[in-house]
Parts: C-alpha cells; structure tokens; sequence
C-alpha cells in the first residue's frame, strides 16, 4: 500500500485543473478528515472554509476569531492528509499590508494551492450578518497586489473576494476588475445582497441570471461559493460562466445536522441504534473509519520495519 504525495506540485495540479474547460467543484472543509473524504468521493481539489474552521476548531462565529497561525497550522493538517489542491479562507489577509504579505508564505508552507482574500474592513463578519463595511478600492488592490508580490510559487492562487455586493451590483462589479487589474487569478463575488434586495429573496432564475450577468462583466474568471440557485446544480453555474463552484459549508452542515440528530436520537433512548437503523452502509467506528484514514499504510510501514530487523 502506498501513501505518497503526488509528485506534481499542488499549486500546479490547481492550474492545470483551472486551465481544462467546464466548472471546477471545489466542496468546503474544515479538518483532516473532511478533506479526506472529499477526496475519496472522487473530487480534484477541496476549499478550507474559514466559517467551518472557526466554528469546529473555536465553536465560535465567522467574525473573525481566527488567527493567521491557527489557520495555517490547520491547513497544514488537511494538505498532509490529501494529495489533492486545497484552497483556503484568509479574511482579510489577518492584518495590514506586511501580514498579508507573511500570510502568503505561511500559506505557502502549509502546502496550501491558493487562497482568497477579501475587502472587508476589520473586524470582518460572515456576510450573512448585518454591518459589512469595506475599505476603499484602492487598499484592497493592495491588499491582491501585495498577496501576489509575496507568493514564491508563481502558481500559486490568489483569489479576490469582493462584498460589494453590500453596496451595489455596481460597485461589486468595479471592485472585481479592479482587483483583477491588481493581478487576482479569480474573483469571488458575494451574492447576498442584490442592490437593495434580499439575494435570496430573488426568484431561482433570476439568482441565476445574476450570476450570469457577473460573470459576463467581471474581466476574469469567476468563483462562486454556496449551493447553486435552487432548482439548478453546480453544473449550471459552469454553463452561466462560473469556473469554480464551491459549496463552502457543505461539509459542516452534513457534519453539524448528522451530530445533532443522533445526540437527539441517543438523549432520548440511550441508544444511536434508531438513528442508525436506516444507514446500514454507514463508516463504523473501527476498521471502516481506520481504513479511511490509511491505517493499512501505517500497519505495512510498521511490518516492513519490522520484518527488516527481524
């Protein structure tokens, strides 16, 4: 059995996979595990959602909490378990124009193939909480220009996540060019606000239209993060233009909904076996669950060793 780290460079497997045509999906994860699983699902890369991170790893909200090594130490975490390309969540780059730089290459040494920063001012929030405020157009071009004068790896991602969309479609529109001026490979536009609407509020065609209208103005490719409007999938979104599509807290509301209803499950008879009885093909505590994590890997290392001084 082998466990060995594809030869070819993360940050390059991310490129070839950004340069084939079609969408890239990209789910959300928080852990190791996570991670893993997406790949064993059969997925090409994997995006670190700093909601997830900061709710598994703090049990605390998507304001900011995190610090810059608390994320690169866990994103060094997820890279070493998977030979896939991960991306991650770096806020607003955890400071100003000298800690985006360090954050780069922290980034970097964690094995990571890209990450995005935002335009946020500080403190930031999830863009589902009311009271974004943004910096001016001119410091977060900075905050992309510094970002990609830092990168050793020149294939290294650097994605540019604009709020505007808590101004105007407009403005949200002016900030991705400008962004992508700044030297941005991507931008990911927030859809949560649609000038003075609700997004969600939208019909699904008209989300959909909305994205495709952004995409069709933004001078660069475009990376969408959440589920797709509904009625429609991901496969959708690469059809109005959208090149990767990332359902970022996918893997968390799984994980979030699963432990939640066999504590109910478990609080209300002492027993999960009622929980489980309708999952019959379910990862069992035991060899199922060590199988996924390699552990035939580690048992041949050991008796290769072993037989060696025997």
């Amino acid at each position: 059995m082998t466990f060995s780290k594809n030869t070819v460079r993360s940050t390059t497997a991310l490129r070839t996979l950004l340069s084939r045509p079609g969408v890239l999906h990209m789910p959300g994860c928080y852990d190791a595990l996570s991670a893993r699983l997406i790949e064993l699902a059969g997925f090409d890369c994997a995006a670190i959602s700093g909601f997830a991170v900061e709710a598994t790893h703090l049990g605390g909200p998507d304001i900011g909490l995190m610090t810059m090594t608390e994320l690169t130490q866990q994103a060094g975490r997820i890279t070493e378990a998977v030979d896939i390309p991960v991306i991650s969540d770096v806020d607003t780059g955890f400071g100003g124009i000298q800690n985006i730089h360090r954050t780069i290459r922290a980034a970097e040494n964690a094995g990571l193939a890209g990450v995005h920063i935002e335009d946020q001012a500080l403190p930031k929030r999830c863009p589902v909480l009311p009271g974004r405020v943004l910096v001016s157009i001119e410091e977060a071009s900075d905050r992309i220009a510094v970002a990609v004068e830092a990168r050793r790896d020149p294939d290294f991602v650097i994605i540019a996540r604009t709020d505007g969309d808590s101004v105007s479609f407009e403005d949200q529109i002016e900030r991705a060019n400008a962004y992508m001026k700044a030297g941005a490979d991507l931008v990911m536009p927030m859809m949560v606000q649609y000038n003075d609407s609700s997004f969600s509020d939208l019909t699904p065609d008209r989300q959909m239209g909305v994205i495709q209208e952004a995409a069709a103005a933004i001078d660069g490719p475009v990376m969408y993060v959440g589920d797709a409007p509904e009625g429609y999938s991901s496969a959708d979104l690469g059809e109005v233009g959208v090149k990767i599509a990332s359902p970022s807290a996918l893997t968390l509301e799984a994980a979030v909904e699963a432990v939640r209803a066999v504590l109910e499950q478990y609080r209300s008879s002492y027993s999960s076996a009622g929980y489980f009885a309708d999952k019959p093909n379910r990862l069992k505590a035991g060899r199922p669950i060590l199988d996924t994590v390699r552990v035939g890997y580690y048992l041949d290392l050991e008796e290769r060793y072993t037989r060696q001084r025997a």
